[in-house]
């Protein structure tokens, strides 16, 4: 069951990050505040960073960041690696997985530097189950097995039972039960070993969602009262409340409502305890299911409300579907029909593409019977016996047949058009792959180069004066490359396709670029924020005007660059001129990127005009119809 696998991950991550023993935050807080930049300094912001991440991930990362800093300056290595750990760990919590990968990335190579097999094997679990959230099954694998190699170096039971844990975990989201229940296994014994309770509880759990989707619901059962019982003796309440939910639905599952109605109750009791609203949304989705098969719809609904009031608003549209779903069906029952089609409405809009066919069926149905009610209350209504009820009749296989041809043909069109929708969307991931391949290519690859080639040259033989220099062209290439990285993170990032992000970036790099210089920078970017832009505009837009703003700044010898939009006639019309000293674009040779304004030019399906005359500065002028 996704939803019991999705509070497995959570749960599973708060373990993974936690410590047996954890000394006060408050005294910790206190110590980076007063100490002296030691190594018990970053120790403690090493400690922050791990403590804090389940109540606050962004703190978490301040703390790991600020760790990582002192850490280098003074030669604190092994600290550094903890801290990159723990903001990786804390990335992860804040729902960044793709940030995390970086970060435990870069943990491993300074835990390679440090040299301990036990940091090792943790740097390599934590991306495992990283790589695993993300879907990339195969990779997670992979690094649970070099995981498993370090901790038997350092001989560390803990580690491999939650190695055996997360294996389990990637097989159990390929389906493959058999494996998923091994690895279980194996990861409740060695948890048994170390009387490890609160995991030995997580490790039957899971065993129980394994027996549940193979219909085994007698040892799915035998499953969850063995992880109750074992949170009871440690009192973890809030995993209770898990475990209850969980148990309630395997005895839906087997058809015994009673006794799922008792679990889901028990569950929400203990979420609603512990102030957990994500359990508390999760029982209530199984009570309110329970509820609508034993026919209390008042329950049921009541249930479901309050679930969906808890999730409106969030991003867990699994959730809120399944609510939906539960609410509509449950109003058209109770005859409230204006609220079963708002539910049903929603219900359509979040489920995904795959489940369209069954909510437009679904929808077809209860129009259906609408049409049919109504038309039974004019048959009484007019009082014709015999001949209004042949009438009825007649209209009914009427009514049946065309529905039925209704539904069928649009089960087949909305098949052809979620095979449509699939195609397109690889294709678009291929062409964004190839894309991003290309610009860190292009962007980033020649700026690395000339970092590596310059760190082998600082370490030759040479004055001081020689080593400097080098050391500052290493500090301007790895400025350019963040620079570049920047770019191109902006560039492909979801939620920035809007206009006025784009003016915001435009107008901060001007001003930095500018100043550093000394020129002066008049700037009217206001219409931008009048257009939709798709991420592919946005891209060739900036590039273009950045290239243009750097040839101004690094060439023309100006002292102030002026910077337009301006929308008219369907065209945003983008200008960049200088005040300079120009140049003949007729006899001018390729080069400052013109040839590539003027390629990105061509991907808008825009004009460029880019009008010089030496001692009269330059312009370029961009109108790209919109």
């Amino acid at each position: 069951m996704q939803k019991a696998l999705f509070l497995f991950i959570f749960i599973f991550h708060f373990v993974t990050v936690s410590f047996s023993q954890q000394p006060n935050i408050d005294s910790l807080i206190n110590v980076v505040k007063t100490a002296k930049d030691d190594t018990g300094k970053v120790i403690a912001y090493r400690m922050l960073a791990g403590l804090v991440v389940s109540s606050n991930p962004l703190n978490a990362v301040a703390y790991g960041k600020t760790g990582v800093l002192l850490g280098k300056k003074i030669g604190f290595d092994k600290a550094v690696a903890g801290c990159f750990l723990n903001i990786a760990n804390a990335y992860s919590a804040a729902g960044k997985i793709d940030i995390s990968l970086l970060y435990i990335d870069t943990a491993i190579v300074w835990s390679l530097k440090v040299g301990e097999p036990g940091r090792l094997a943790l740097a390599y679990l934590n991306r495992a189950d990283y790589n695993r959230q993300l879907g990339n099954l195969n990779q997670a694998i992979k690094d649970c097995d070099t995981s498993i190699i370090y901790a038997d170096k350092a001989n560390r039971d803990d580690v491999r039972a939650r190695i055996y844990q997360t294996i389990g975990s990637v097989y159990h989201a390929q389906d493959n039960y058999d494996q998923s229940k091994f690895y279980y296994q194996k990861a409740y014994d060695l948890y048994e070993k170390g009387n490890n309770k609160k995991m030995m509880a997580i490790s039957m759990n899971n065993l129980g969602n394994v027996y549940k989707h193979e219909k085994q619901y007698e040892k799915s059962v035998t499953s969850f009262e063995n992880a109750i019982r074992l949170a009871n003796e440690i009192g973890d309440e809030n995993n209770l409340a898990m475990y209850y939910s969980n148990m309630s639905n395997s005895y839906t599952e087997k058809g015994d409502l009673q006794a799922a109605e008792n679990n889901g109750l028990k569950s929400l009791a203990l979420a609603r305890k512990q102030e957990n609203d994500l359990q508390v949304i999760q029982s209530q989705i199984v009570l309110s299911d329970v509820y609508l098969k034993r026919g209390k719809i008042k329950e049921s609904i009541r249930s479901a409300t309050e679930g969906y009031s808890l999730i409106d608003g969030t991003e867990m549209l699994d959730e809120k579907q399944t609510l939906a779903d539960v609410l509509a069906e449950a109003f058209f029952i109770s005859g409230n029909y204006k609220e079963g089609y708002k539910y049903m409405e929603i219900s359509k809009a979040l489920t995904d593409s795959v489940a369209k066919g069954k909510y437009n069926d679904e929808l077809a149905r209860m129009q259906t019977k609408l049409k049919m009610d109504e038309k039974n209350k004019e048959i009484l209504l007019l009082g014709k016996d015999k001949e209004l009820q042949q009438q009825q009749l007649k209209q009914q296989r009427y009514l049946m047949l065309g529905t039925g041809a209704i539904v069928l043909l649009l089960v087949i069109g909305i098949w052809q058009f979620i095979n449509r929708n699939r195609l397109r969307q690889r294709m678009q991931e291929l062409e964004l792959r190839n894309q991003i391949a290309a610009d860190l290519h292009d962007e980033v690859g020649s700026s690395l180069s000339s970092i590596h080639l310059l760190s082998q040259m600082a370490t030759q033989p040479g004055n001081e004066a020689t080593h400097k220099d080098i050391l500052s062209r290493m500090s301007t290439n790895a400025k350019e490359t963040m620079d570049k990285m920047g770019d191109i993170v902006w560039m492909i990032k979801p939620g920035e396709t809007e206009a006025g992000s784009l003016k915001q970036r435009m107008e901060r790099f001007a001003y930095e670029i500018c100043s550093s210089k000394n020129i002066g920078v008049n700037k009217q970017l206001d219409d931008l924020e009048k257009v939709s832009l798709s991420m592919e505009q946005r891209k060739n837009i900036y590039l273009i005007f950045k290239e243009a703003v750097n040839n101004a700044v690094k060439y023309s010898g100006s002292t102030s660059v002026d910077i337009n939009t301006q929308t008219e006639n369907k065209e945003l019309i983008l200008t960049v001129g200088d005040n300079g000293k120009g140049f003949n674009t007729s006899i001018v040779s390729t080069g400052n990127g013109l040839d590539n304004m003027k390629v990105r030019a061509k991907e808008l399906n825009a004009k460029l005009f880019i009008d010089s005359k030496a001692g009269m500065g330059t312009v370029v002028r961009l109108e790209m119809p919109v």
